[in-house]
């Protein structure tokens, strides 16, 4: 699934903008995404959060403008869940949203403010700074994932699609695409976070670990650490789903089992979305950074299962439903 072309691009990315000796320079974890491993081996969990008025302020937005196709509108408020998550909002990769975003009406013209980079690295850095008063030997280092959250947002924003396809199955197969270098994206930081907590000393360690928001918003944060689930889907859900596209094609009784694969192949994308709902909080920002990742991991299966199945009903349509199919809208749930 990864593409050795994008890793040589960041890779090179990476190098120029940092540059550093070989000792300190940090390395990309091959396979953020662990195809061939049981999705019951791989449950972990977190949740997306935006605040008002803080460092991290995305804008998602919805249908064909959503961070799915646009994952840039995304990277702030996954920056500041793994470094102060302070309350829940809707993680804006689940069930419905590739729903809504695959079959949503393409936009004439493209906004341009959903492909510039989210580069909030000075704003983070300076309150790492702050809160944890590192010492001269571990500035370099909280330099270096400053630096690294910097090339994270510039190499996201490059990958900003041209176009948006009109047919649901072609902008599915983009979406997954995008998901695959949103992870890119943020591996890119992982290394340097890890290296920069390993230094820390214990009551530094102590103090990063209760750093659940930024001052001007703790007062108003929930720091339970218990979150709303929002990225699956119930069976109903799915019924619904599998629904709006049999009500749109009407389906011959020949195409019935063709229908009732759909439901299966969108059950099992739905219960693998909600195996990595919320359920806590991770305590360290390096467990939060690799929890979003498996986040991102079952939303690129879910989208693939989505994709294949829907690919595999629209072989089956005659022309009119297919173009019924096209226009079907999931925009009202």
């Amino acid at each position: 699934m990864r593409k050795i072309g994008a890793y040589l691009a960041l890779a090179a990315l990476t190098a120029v903008i940092f540059a550093p000796p070989p000792a300190a320079a940090f390395g990309l974890r091959i396979g953020p995404f662990h195809i061939g491993i049981p999705f019951f081996f791989h449950r972990r969990n977190l949740y997306m959060h935006a605040n008002p008025g803080d460092l991290a302020r995305p804008e998602t937005g919805q249908g064909a403008n959503s961070a799915l196709l646009y994952p840039s509108t995304a990277l702030a408020a996954i920056f500041q869940n793994i470094f102060w998550p302070a309350s829940s909002s809707p993680w804006p990769f689940g069930y419905q949203d590739i729903f809504t975003t695959a079959f949503a009406k393409t936009p004439a013209d493209q906004n341009p403010r959903l492909c510039q980079p989210a580069d909030d690295s000075n704003a983070i850095v300076g309150h790492l700074r702050t809160e944890l008063e590192p010492t001269p030997d571990q500035m370099p280092l909280l330099e270096k994932l400053g630096g690294a959250l910097g090339a994270a947002s510039g190499y996201l924003a490059k990958s900003c699609p041209n176009e948006i396809p009109a047919r649901p199955t072609a902008r599915l197969k983009v979406m997954g695409s995008q998901v695959e270098e949103l992870a890119m994206a943020i591996d890119i930081v992982r290394q340097p976070l890890q290296d920069f907590e390993q230094s820390l000393n214990d009551e530094q360690r102590a103090r990063f670990a209760v750093m659940i928001s930024p001052p001007a918003i703790a007062e108003r944060s929930d720091r339970s650490g218990n979150i709303t689930p929002g990225c699956g889907a119930s069976p109903t859900a799915v019924d619904w789903s599998v629904g709006q596209i049999s009500q749109s094609v009407q389906p011959t009784d020949a195409q019935r089992d063709a229908v009732t694969g759909l439901n299966q192949a969108f059950g099992k994308a739905a219960s693998d979305l909600e195996a990595h709902c919320p359920t806590s909080m991770p305590p360290t920002a390096l467990s939060r950074l690799e929890t979003i990742q498996a986040r991102l991991d079952a939303t690129w299966r879910a989208e693939l299962a989505v994709q294949v199945a829907l690919a595999d009903f629209e072989t089956k349509l005659s022309d009119e439903q297919k173009d019924r199919f096209d226009a079907t809208n999931f925009a009202a749930r």
